[in-house]
């Protein structure tokens, strides 16, 4: 056997230096079949395939003769589906035609317009390395184009282990931003879980429901997805009758502040039109204030009109530097833009080394500053990226190797940053020594 050399806790430290959680992959699930009720328990194959299938749906579109199609190696792969036994994916998904659902069992029987049941997918066919699949007319319009809907991520989606939890997170995350969900009699939230069926209905006490399903799957939830559910009862008399959970979001945060200043938005618009993301022009909004970002804005418009000085190549990366540095009280015949001067013969080995230091502290920063984004943003880049990228090794795809992290995170910083001026690379090394 071969001797490994040198210390694995150092590989495990460089791997983690790059390695991020895969990116997210939300699409909108239309609030009338999150909140719906089978006929039929759903394994957790079904209910995965259910969402690869919405989401594929929403985000491609149809044949001209209504058909949706998908790779099986892709849809494997949305679901985490790693065995090769097509046969159980094949039998998992002609089952789950025949599932008839109620839908949006949770609005009040006085507000719903109708009482409606169907199957959600009527029509399937499957070749041996495509599926092909219909959408029921009843829901179609609401799935396509859904006015309520719940954020769904398949990267959470594929890490569950039990339908039950999965049916759970669907529940619950519609609710996030309110923090709390619809109270629901047990007996119909057990159903909604487990279907309508004979095995729900041996859960005929409430007590028993808990101890064997809420419980453990309330676990795998907090445990799984980025967001934080506690289980609330509500008593009649000694009787539990309905139940909620509290939601609460976990993880990095989304930047859904809520800006009702005219003025900000103003400013927050025209950091979007130089080139940030929403998201981040945002952030800005709630980190700095409006006299800062108005200043620097208005630096910016100076030194891009500046002809005397070097073109500003990314007006964004500069107004990040801008808002960091405080560049707007600096006098304005000052370059603090400009690229950094050649460092003497003598010290271009020195300058080199730092100018990689930097770089690589660069690529840590644009790892965390990506993981704040919104999904949607993160989206953007990934896309921005890969119409650049011409090594198709390097594009980010579902997963990522090393070399294809590193070089997007190296990208994102450049794009973010822009290149380090002779100020910014001092300083770095003004910091070093001092710490």
């Amino acid at each position: 056997m071969a001797k490994r050399s040198g210390d694995p806790r150092a590989a495990v430290r460089q791997i983690s230096l790059f390695q991020n959680p895969e990116v997210p992959r939300p699409y909108k699930k239309a609030v009338q079949v999150v909140h719906s009720k089978p006929r039929a328990p759903l394994s957790l194959v079904q209910r995965k395939v259910s969402n690869a299938w919405l989401k594929n749906a929403v985000q491609t579109p149809p044949d001209s003769e209504g058909w949706w199609s998908l790779r099986i190696s892709d849809l494997a792969e949305d679901i985490g589906f790693d065995s090769n036994n097509r046969e159980y994916l094949r039998d998992s998904a002609l089952e789950l035609m025949r599932i008839v659902f109620e839908w949006d069992v949770v609005a009040p029987m006085g507000k719903r317009a109708k009482w409606n049941a169907s199957v959600l997918f009527p029509d399937v066919q499957m070749t041996s390395d495509q599926i092909r699949y219909r959408i029921s007319s009843q829901l179609k319009d609401q799935v396509l184009n859904p006015e309520m809907y719940a954020m769904i991520d398949m990267t959470i989606v594929k890490k569950f282990r039990k339908a039950p939890s999965l049916a759970i997170y669907e529940f619950c995350v519609r609710f996030e931003r309110i923090g709390k969900t619809a109270e629901i009699p047990w007996q119909e939230f057990r159903d909604m879980v487990l279907g309508e069926t004979s095995e729900s209905k041996s859960y005929l006490e409430y007590k028993y429901f808990k101890q064997k399903v809420l419980k453990p799957s309330i676990a795998e939830v907090n445990s799984q997805a980025d967001i934080s559910i506690v289980l609330k009862e509500t008593l009649a008399g000694r009787r539990i009758v309905n139940i909620a959970f509290e939601v609460s979001k976990e993880g990095p945060p989304q930047l859904a502040m809520v800006i009702d200043d005219e003025r900000v938005l103003v400013l927050v618009g025209e950091m979007v039109k130089i080139g940030l993301l929403q998201s981040e022009a945002r952030s800005f909004a709630g980190k700095y204030s409006p006299e800062e970002i108005s200043a620097a804005l208005d630096f910016l418009k100076r030194r891009m009109s500046d002809k005397r000085a070097s073109p500003v190549e990314n007006p964004a990366a500069y107004l990040r530097q801008a808002l960091k540095n405080n560049w707007a009280v600096v006098d304005a015949s000052s370059d603090p833009g400009g690229k950094p001067k050649a460092p003497a013969a003598g010290q271009a080995s020195k300058a080199d080394k730092l100018l990689e230091q930097y770089m690589a502290e660069q690529l840590k920063q644009a790892g965390l500053y990506f993981k704040e984004l919104d999904p949607s943003d993160q989206d953007e880049l990934i896309t921005r990226y890969n119409a650049q990228q011409q090594i198709n090794g390097l594009k980010i795809a579902k997963k990522a190797g090393k070399a294809g992290q590193i070089a997007f995170f190296t990208w994102l910083g450049m794009e973010t940053w822009g290149h380090p001026s002779a100020e910014q690379l001092l300083s770095f090394a003004t910091d070093r020594l001092v710490t």
